[in-house]
């Protein structure tokens, strides 16, 4: 499973334990996936960028 991967899938776990709707965490998934800039180097940069903004 690549980094990317484990990001997003801990992410909808953690909504989820909020009490999330599907739509809820369908929403914060599309705007963690738009946040990444995929011209970064290494999976550091990826990671680190996807972690800011919703808290």
């Amino acid at each position: 499973m690549s980094d990317l991967e484990k990001l997003v899938r801990r992410r909808m776990q953690e909504e989820y334990a909020r009490g999330a709707s599907a739509d809820e965490i369908a929403k914060v998934v599309r705007d963690l996936l738009n946040s990444i800039d995929l011209s970064g180097t290494g999976p550091d940069a990826v990671a680190g960028r996807a972690t800011t903004g919703r808290e």
